[in-house]
């Protein structure tokens, strides 16, 4: 009778020690997600600084773009009005 409960006992310990293994390496299954993610988070964030970069480049180019081509329109918009008033003068 005293064997059949140790038996027993030992029986349970080892599904309690099967279950905890099992949690252990669910944990660390998980943990290894969370730096696999902090990895990928930290590559992300790289990626949007690159961006930036280039974003703050395409608008200085653009700017400049916008610049040359006001000036080009004021240039032809003041021929035309020099024009018009050479044409009101005769």
């Amino acid at each position: 009778m005293e064997s059949e409960r140790l038996y027993t006992r030992v029986e349970a310990l080892e599904r309690t020690q099967e279950r905890q293994g099992a949690i252990l390496d669910e944990l660390q299954r998980r943990m290894d997600s969370v730096e696999e993610l902090r990895e990928d988070i930290r590559r992300m964030d790289q990626s949007v600084v690159r961006l930036e970069g280039r974003l703050e480049t395409l608008i200085a180019r653009t700017s400049t773009w916008q610049a040359l081509v006001w000036a080009i329109i004021g240039l032809i918009l003041g021929g035309v009005v020099a024009a018009g008033f050479e044409l009101f003068k005769r």
